[in-house]
This record gives C-alpha cells, sequence and structure tokens, in this order.
C-alpha cells in the first residue's frame, strides 16, 4: 500500500520501520530532522508538511503524543485533510480520549476521510517484530481495507466498535497497567514494614506467580521517584487522567483509585 506515516516517537519509529520493511510504499513526515535520521539511507519519501502527503496515498498511520497533536496534523492549516483524497483512512494510534477521537472523525469526515482510533499496545520491540496488540474504533468497511496494513503491524487485531471504542480499550489497559505498578509499589511498602529485605523480595515478584510486566517497572527500580520524568511516567499520568475524567463514579473508578497512587508518587518524586 501507499502509506503515510506522522509520528516517529518512542512508539511510531518502529512502527513505521515495520511497515517499510514489509514492503508498503512509504511516505513520513516529522517536525524535526532528526527524527527522521534513522531512514537517511531508506527508500522513503519525506513530506515538507502533513498536506504535502500525495493525494495517492491510501492510509496515514498518526502516532503522536496527544489529541492537540493529533488535530494539528489531521485538521489544521497542513493538515492531512488538504492533501488525502475522499476515501482515505487516517489510523489514529495515539491514545485520547474516545470524546476526543470522535470530534477528530466527524471533522475529517466532513472531506471524506475516514478515521479509525487504533492505539497499539506492546511496547517498541514488540512494534519492530509486528507483534503488537491493535485495538481498533470505526466502521468494519475501512478496517477491511487496511487489513494487510495492519497485519505487517499484528496479528492481534481486535475490533471493539465504532469510533472511540478503541480508546476506551487502551484507557482501561494503561489504567490497568499503571495501578499494577502502584499495587507493586505497596507490595514493597509491605515488605518493608515486615522486615523482608526489598532486594530479595523483588527477585521474588519478578519471578514469582505474581509477576507481571508492569510491576517488572516499579521492581526493576528503587522507587516510584526513579520514574519521574521518564517517557512512561508521561505518558501513563496523561491517560490516567483521561480515564478519571471518562469514569466519574461509574463502576471501576476504584481502579483509578489505584493508578492515581502511582501518579502522586511519580509526582512527588
Amino acid at each position: 500500500m501507499k502509506v503515510g506515516f506522522i509520528g516517529l516517537g518512542d512508539m511510531g519509529l518502529p512502527m513505521a520501520r515495520r511497515i517499510l520493511a514489509q514492503g508498503h510504499e512509504l511516505t513520513l513526515y516529522a517536525r524535526r530532522q532528526a527524527s527522521l535520521e534513522p531512514f537517511a539511507d531508506a527508500e522513503v519519501t519525506v513530506a515538507a508538511t502533513p498536506a504535502g502527503m500525495s493525494a495517492a496515498t491510501e492510509a496515514v498511520g498518526v502516532c503522536v503524543f496527544d489529541a492537540a497533536g493529533v488535530e494539528e496534523v489531521v485538521l489544521g492549516p497542513e493538515g492531512l485533510v488538504h492533501a488525502l483524497k475522499p476515501g482515505t483512512v487516517v489510523l489514529v494510534h495515539s491514545t485520547v480520549s474516545p470524546p476526543q477521537i470522535r470530534r477528530i472523525a466527524e471533522r475529517a469526515a466532513e472531506y471524506g476521510l475516514r478515521v479509525l482510533d487504533a492505539p497499539v499496545s506492546g511496547g517498541s520491540a514488540r512494534a519492530l517484530a509486528g507483534e503488537l496488540t491493535i485495538m481498533v474504533g470505526g466502521a468494519a468497511e475501512a478496517l477491511a481495507d487496511v487489513t494487510d496494513l495492519l497485519a505487517s503491524l499484528s496479528h492481534h487485531v481486535v475490533h471493539l466498535g465504532g469510533v472511540g471504542a478503541g480508546s476506551h480499550a487502551k484507557l482501561i489497559n494503561n489504567t490497568l497497567f499503571t495501578a499494577q505498578i502502584a499495587l507493586a509499589d505497596e507490595a514493597l511498602r509491605a515488605g518493608e514494614s515486615l522486615g523482608v529485605d526489598p532486594t530479595a523480595l523483588a527477585a521474588v515478584l519478578t519471578t514469582g506467580s505474581s509477576a507481571c510486566v508492569a510491576s517488572g517497572v516499579r521492581l526493576r527500580v528503587d522507587s516510584l521517584a526513579d520514574l519521574t520524568g521518564s517517557t512512561a511516567a508521561v505518558t501513563l499520568t496523561k491517560d490516567v487522567e483521561l480515564m478519571t475524567g471518562l469514569l466519574g463514579d461509574a463502576p471501576g473508578n476504584g481502579l483509578v483509585e489505584v493508578a492515581r497512587r502511582f501518579v502522586a508518587g511519580v509526582r512527588r518524586g
């Protein structure tokens, strides 16, 4: 396929490299020239702006940090809406709130573009290996038209419903991930109060039945403060705040309360 990709950060870079490695014709846009350096010797086209994408582009992946960034590259003065032909699929891999992605999709539809919210999970190594989990919200017909493209990135693409459903699933996933980090911190605190050596306890908790990817994030450092300023901390804090705004008094708010212990610990650090 003729594919565009915008957002070459920790997740976007390996995703774009994987798409190229799978034989798709790739056009890239990045705000910073340095982000394009990994593709210096690759057969890619570089667009000067999102609107510089060719009208022949069949699908564009967007993996920028937040909803404001998505709006800028899709709907802004130099956005994709001014370049792409009607029917083109825009895959928003960014993690944003469902109301935000619905508004973006509605406005893009005025230009004939089909938006799928398609956040991803798995980390950069799995992105490069094509082993991501992709959570999709949007029209089944649009998803069918990008099946081959998504197959480059994942063998586990889950269609959850209309636009916004993928974002719901991603925020739940990331909130649970964050809560698991917070619970691992509480486990170490419990061990400390009982006189258990924290290093030895961490060795147990990283290999025992309670072990998981998220708890390992906490158990590999001395305290939550060690995560302050990390990409993971910034991203997870954003996502927990989005989830807090969605749930309010709805069932599941206890999950958010636990996750917010992580946010509070990082901010104290």
